[in-house]
């Protein structure tokens, strides 16, 4: 069974190579590339040129990150890729958490956001959520305006139990990583959501529990810990593949471009 890993910064991975090999040696084949811009969207596609004899099956996600800056055309390119690639989600998007902006900075963001998920509701396509703390209730009141989002996903999430119970509810997907092994926070969270909201990430190459950057191979380890904390509750490798497809499944991968079976 492949195993997947549903956020990845491909452009921000040193020593891709290897990453990539360790990741197949564990079966982790799957990954969902995150591009925070066009910029990154473009050196993505510069480094998967690099990757073709590997059997690794990529989603690619493009959408304007809360946290970054961008040129006044960053938009205009961005929407162009959405029409003329083969892209699988918009995300992350969001609201920052972060970052300090203007009232002006905040606005802007504000009306980027509206615009990335009317793309997505046009095009049938899943959103990837950086909303955290403080800012993923104004998120949740956001897609309240978009109840025909059904395949939405918060990305590594951090928030109170009222708003966790509130995006199970809405049976939203929640992104768990590799943080799970070593800190009480993330286990509190993970016991508030039912398997079927569970999708598992590295967020590679951001480093997890105080150690060098991550890369997807760590999925593996990963799921074992879900399997350790929770055994009772599912197989969670069948599970959060099952999930990844739901979520992601039905766009073809690029590489083989064929759809998941």
């Amino acid at each position: 069974m492949e195993i997947w890993d549903t956020h990845v910064h491909l452009d921000e991975m040193t020593n891709l190579e290897l990453a990539v090999e360790l990741a197949v040696r564990h079966n982790v084949t799957h990954w969902v590339l995150v591009a925070t811009g066009p910029e990154a969207y473009r050196h993505q596609s510069q480094l998967l040129t690099s990757l073709s004899h590997y059997p690794l099956r990529y989603f690619r996600s493009i959408g304007l990150h809360p946290e970054y800056n961008y040129s006044e055309h960053a938009l205009m390119e961005t929407e162009q890729i959405v029409e003329h690639e083969s892209i699988a989600a918009i995300g992350e998007i969001g609201l920052p958490t972060y970052r300090i902006l203007s009232r002006q900075q905040f606005n802007r963001n504000w009306e980027l956001v509206y615009i990335q998920l009317e793309w997505a509701k046009s095009k049938n396509l899943p959103v990837i959520i950086h909303a955290v703390h403080e800012s993923c209730e104004p998120m949740l009141r956001i897609l309240e305006e978009f109840s025909d989002l059904k395949r939405v996903v918060f990305h590594w999430l951090k928030a109170p139990k009222n708003i966790v119970q509130e995006i199970v509810k809405r049976r939203y997907y929640v992104g768990i990583t590799p943080d799970i092994v070593s800190r009480s926070r993330d286990r509190e969270l993970f016991s508030l959501l039912p398997p079927e909201a569970v999708v598992v990430e590295t967020d590679s190459p951001w480093p997890h529990n105080g150690h060098k950057p991550s890369s997807p191979a760590e999925i593996a380890e990963l799921i074992a810990t879900l399997n350790h904390i929770a055994p009772e509750s599912c197989d969670w490798l069948g599970q959060t593949t099952h999930n990844a497809r739901q979520l992601f499944g039905n766009i073809p991968s690029r590489q083989e471009q064929t759809p998941i079976k």
